[in-house]
C-alpha cells in the first residue's frame, strides 16, 4: 500500500508549474534505479527504485528518450542536490579539491552547442559536443549529449590545479537510463496502477 501511495505522490509532481528541490542521499538519480528490484523483500516501498529522482527528471522533459544518472562517483566527489521543473532538471556535484558545485548536469529539450566541437561519443545513442572556455587556472567548459527528444549538458567549473584531469573521471561516473526502462520500472513496480507517460484523456470523454 505504501508503495502505491509513494507513486501517487511522485508521478504528478511536474504536472503543473512546480519546482521540486531534493537533497541528501535519497535524491541521487542512480543509474541502477529499478534494476533488480525485489518487491517481495521491500513490501513497504523503502527502496529508492520507485521514488527515484530519475523519474522526476524524466517527467521534467517528457520528450527525452534518455535521462542522466549517477553510477559511482570518484573519491572526493559528492552529490549536492537536484532541482526539477516542468521545463527541465539539473543536479550538482561538489569536490573536496575542485570546489562546491564544480559540476552541473542538466537535461533539457534542446541545448545550444554553438562554439562546441563534435567529438566521438562515449554514450550509445547520443551525439557529443565539447566546449572549453579560457580561464587562468582550473578548468571551465561543457560537454553536451544530444539524443532523441532531449539534450544533457555537463557544465564544469573546476578550481584548483588539476586543470582538466577530473573531467573524464567524473564523466565516466555518470551515465544514462533509457525512458523505456523507466516506463517498465514504474509500470511493474506499481502493478500497472501508474505509468510514467500516461495516455492523455480525450477531450469530451469525461
Amino acid at each position: 500500500m505504501r508503495r502505491t501511495i509513494a507513486l501517487t505522490c511522485l508521478l504528478p509532481l511536474l504536472a503543473g508549474c512546480v519546482s521540486v528541490e531534493l537533497g541528501g542521499a535519497d535524491a541521487v538519480p542512480r543509474c541502477d534505479a529499478g534494476v533488480g528490484v525485489d518487491r517481495a523483500s521491500d513490501p513497504f516501498g523503502s527502496s529508492h527504485a520507485f521514488s527515484s529522482p530519475v523519474v522526476l527528471m524524466a517527467q521534467s522533459v517528457p520528450t527525452a528518450s534518455m535521462v542522466p544518472c549517477v553510477d559511482a562517483l570518484p573519491p572526493g566527489w559528492n552529490f549536492v542536490r537536484l532541482d526539477a521543473t516542468e521545463h527541465g532538471a539539473r543536479f550538482w556535484l561538489s569536490s573536496d579539491r575542485n570546489g562546491e558545485r564544480a559540476v552541473q548536469v542538466a537535461i533539457d529539450r534542446v541545448c545550444d552547442v554553438r562554439g562546441a566541437a563534435e567529438s566521438i561519443s562515449d554514450q550509445p545513442g547520443t551525439t557529443r559536443f565539447e566546449r572549453v572556455d579560457p580561464v587562468q587556472s582550473g578548468y571551465r567548459g561543457a560537454r553536451y549529449y544530444r539524443f532523441d527528444g532531449g539534450c544533457v549538458t555537463y557544465s564544469f567549473d573546476l578550481r584548483g590545479t588539476a586543470d582538466a584531469q577530473p573531467v573524464d573521471a567524473v564523466s565516466h561516473a555518470l551515465g544514462f537510463v533509457t525512458r523505456d526502462a523507466l516506463r517498465r520500472m514504474v509500470h511493474d513496480y506499481s502493478d500497472g496502477r501508474f505509468e510514467l507517460d500516461p495516455t492523455p484523456t480525450p477531450v469530451g470523454s469525461r
